[in-house]
């Protein structure tokens, strides 16, 4: 009870005059932690003054901030973790509201839609020719050239929705599509050349000889999930400046990495410094992985 005296009395002086009043109160309530926001978002919805509205909204901003750097810190240690739901925290950063269950519809949508079109008899080569035409072709997902440092390009819930993005985020839809349909489809880094590979070592040895690669084929997303071979991975890497020595198959951890990099770097370019900071703290914590 004391609590909640305690709370409506900082509630009360939120839109008090004297600055000094408003900091302590403001220090005092993020200092409660998050679990206080639904009490705090109760406070906003019949909130009758401007000040004590738009303090309050600062106060929940900064409080749900918190919160979603719990939450990638519990994703970095979670031992089920998923690619799509670190997606999803990256896309909080710029929209706080974002709703998984439905971006979860709108992937199992595609899946559905190319899961009809594939069968056991087809060849791998068939099979992600399949998830290349339902997904350029049919769904018209794209790179948004006109466009590449939107920070929409790099948001879960804004590439379903618009179709456009960037090399990091039509690669992470894409091998999320993958999996869901049980495809060995990996990201594989190259410096910092990111390409998809279709990872099938024993096929691939029986094709190539012993020492084959153990991906059978590439995917390049920048050219509209054109399907190559390691002769033609060389020519690209080297077009690309990078060395095939550096390659790498990319974690959950690492492709989130990639994303936030991304949006950093989109902010930096658009000016807002406060959301290039956030976004910092979050790469520290997955550095520290």
């Amino acid at each position: 009870m004391e609590e909640i005296v305690n709370i409506d009395t900082l509630l009360a002086l939120i839109d008090d005059r004297d600055e000094e009043v408003y900091f302590a109160v403001r220090d005092k309530l993020i200092e409660t932690g998050p679990a206080i926001l639904p009490v705090l978002e109760f406070a906003l919805s019949s909130s009758t003054s401007l000040l004590h509205h738009e303090r309050l909204e600062l106060i929940i901003s900064q409080l749900k901030s918190i919160k979603l750097i719990d939450k990638t810190v519990q994703w970095i240690n979670s031992d089920n973790k998923t690619l799509l739901d670190g997606w999803v925290l990256v896309s909080t950063i710029h929209h706080l509201t974002i709703a998984p269950d439905k971006i979860d519809l709108l992937i199992q949508k595609i899946v559905r839609d190319i899961w009809i079109e594939l069968n056991d008899s087809l060849t791998s080569l068939e099979k992600v020719s399949v998830i290349n035409h339902v997904f350029f072709e049919l769904y018209h997902f794209e790179l948004n050239t006109p466009d590449i440092f939107a920070p929409e390009n790099c948001l879960i819930n804004n590439l379903l929705v618009s179709r456009k993005g960037n090399i990091t985020s039509l690669s992470t839809l894409f091998c999320i599509i993958a999996r869901r349909l049980n495809l060995p489809i990996h990201p594989i880094g190259i410096g910092q050349y990111l390409i998809l590979g279709y990872y099938e070592p024993q096929i691939s040895r029986e094709v190539y000889g012993e020492n084959a690669d153990p991906y059978l084929f590439y995917i390049n997303m920048e050219h509209k999930g054109a399907i190559i071979g390691a002769k033609e991975l060389e020519y690209f890497v080297h077009e690309n400046k990078e060395n095939l020595e550096n390659t790498t198959h990319l974690s959950e951890e690492t492709m989130i990495k990639k994303l936030l990099l991304s949006l950093q770097q989109c902010y930096q370019l658009r000016g807002d410094d406060e959301k290039t900071v956030f976004t910092n703290k979050l790469l520290d914590k997955l550095r520290k992985y």
